[in-house]
């Protein structure tokens, strides 16, 4: 009986024997992808990350900012992002071409993507006041009573925020209503937003520090910040892309063409207002927004970790299942897409790119 009791205690001894013996199997580490993005973009880029993942042996980690932010975190904060993804491509040359990397000396880009575009809309609930009334034919009149409150993005972070002011100005010309950025922006603030008339363009000056004077208008760092106002009645309205809109399943006023600034042949007329910070935000760097047609750009920065895996990426989301999602999402992707230096761009993906020269 005593022999036939040793008998598991032997067996148990040599299983963890001859697991001591045989070394342990180690597993890869995982990489990983780091994406700095436009909060625009967080709903189609998060989604398509999600696909990514489940095919490749990968970790994508995303971030969403205002447009300007997402790259002052690499070029003023020292971030090492992989794949940089902005609202408004022009601020790519406009803010990493110049700026370079303390530790390389090198340029943080020399490239862009341009691969996608959006318009603006004044997107509301179904308690929204006077709903059942606005249209796109009285929406600034419907802001202006007393009572009615909105939202946008800070202009001094986000790429919406600026362009909205550029779309304000350009209704006061197609409303025939001179009154209409004073009325519904700039009375509201102290100081105002200041404009200047030149012979071909009107220009606002952002003050460098924004400080409103009532709750008509509620001003913050992105759109993420501005929708949940939306949701609970804070607000009645926020100037929004209508690709946000969508996906939010917002009610939305589509402005007309010539001022929501989705549509190329309008780019000379959108062309006519400016915007110009007072504040010196950007160091070495001072920034013109001019108005433009909204384009969609990205980038590798020069100082990413894994530069192979977000050329990977970028594969997967311009010309891949990627592709679809962000269709899918209202944010459809240009073929082909565009660059304005295809020397720079990574080999992989340039059979899919167009050259062209700098809209701006």
């Amino acid at each position: 009986m005593k022999k036939l009791a040793l008998i598991p205690f032997l067996l148990l001894s040599l299983i963890i024997c001859s697991t001591l013996l045989v070394p342990h199997q180690q597993t890869a580490p995982q990489r990983k992808l780091t994406i700095f993005c436009a909060d625009s973009v967080l709903y189609p880029l998060e989604k398509a990350s999600q696909a990514y993942m489940s095919e490749n042996p990968v970790q994508v980690e995303i971030e969403g900012h205002g447009s300007i932010q997402v790259i002052r975190h690499v070029t003023e904060l020292g971030y090492h992002v992989d794949l940089l993804v902005t609202a408004d491509y022009s601020l790519i040359p406009m803010l990493m071409y110049n700026t370079t990397d303390k530790e390389t000396g090198q340029p943080y880009a020399n490239y862009y993507i341009r691969f996608s575009n959006n318009s603006i809309v004044l997107a509301y609930t179904r308690n929204s006041r006077y709903s059942d009334l606005i249209n796109s034919t009285n929406w600034y009149r419907i802001l202006a009573e007393p009572g009615v409150k909105y939202g946008m993005p800070d202009p001094i972070v986000d790429s919406l925020g600026y362009r909205t002011l550029i779309t304000l100005q350009l209704a006061q010309s197609y409303y025939n209503d001179p009154t209409i950025f004073s009325t519904l922006f700039s009375n509201n603030f102290n100081p105002t937003f200041a404009t200047a008339e030149t012979p071909d363009k009107t220009i606002i000056f952002v003050p460098e520090v924004e400080q409103p004077i009532n709750d008509k208008v509620t001003l913050r760092a992105a759109t993420p910040e501005v929708t949940p106002l939306l949701d609970t009645g804070v607000i009645d309205y926020c100037f929004m892309y209508l690709s946000n809109a969508k996906q939010n399943g917002y009610r939305y006023i589509e402005l007309p063409e010539e001022i929501n600034l989705g549509v190329e042949s309008y780019q000379s007329s959108y062309g006519r207002v400016e915007v110009r910070f007072l504040n010196q935000r950007f160091g070495t760097v001072t920034p013109i927004f001019e108005g433009s047609t909204i384009y969609y750009g990205l980038t590798i920065p020069s100082n990413a970790n894994d530069k192979a895996e977000a050329e990977k990426f970028l594969n997967y989301m311009l010309n891949g299942e990627g592709k679809t999602i962000f269709n899918d999402a209202y944010q459809a992707i240009y073929t082909p897409s565009y660059t304005d230096n295809i020397s720079k761009v990574p080999a992989g993906l340039r059979q899919d790119l167009k050259s062209e020269i700098l809209q701006r």
